[in-house]
């Protein structure tokens, strides 16, 4: 009796905890398209994006926080992002937007075969 009413305020106790959180987590990245203009004069530099991430895992509010040379890489780099797709972050145990994620996008030549064509 005594271990029956153990467990059983183990498992009450355990149902009061918290559920679980964590940040999104990237489902499908990638989409980055070297611009053909940088490419042919031999740029290469990064740009950093802060993003929002919908309940539903897509991205919103994209913006350029940085970016090496400025306005070369700005407009790949967005077009990118904005079409990645993420499981969504929890907070609590319940699907919540994340606000100002940011991922830093390289642009370096001859890694051709990680850009979209």
């Amino acid at each position: 009796m005594k271990w029956t009413v153990i467990a059983v305020a183990l498992l009450l106790a355990g149902g009061c905890a918290s559920q679980p959180s964590r940040p999104p987590e990237a489902v499908s990245m990638g989409g980055v398209v070297y611009p053909p203009e940088a490419k042919a004069k031999r740029l290469e530099g990064y740009v950093v994006v802060s993003y929002d991430v919908t309940e539903e895992g897509t991205v919103t509010n994209a913006r350029v926080v940085e970016s090496k040379p400025p306005g070369i890489f700005d407009d790949a780099a967005l077009a990118a992002v904005e079409k990645w797709k993420f499981d969504p972050a929890v907070d609590n145990g319940r699907l919540v937007t994340a606000h100002d994620v940011t991922s830093k996008i390289r642009f370096k030549l001859g890694d051709s075969e990680q850009y979209a064509r």
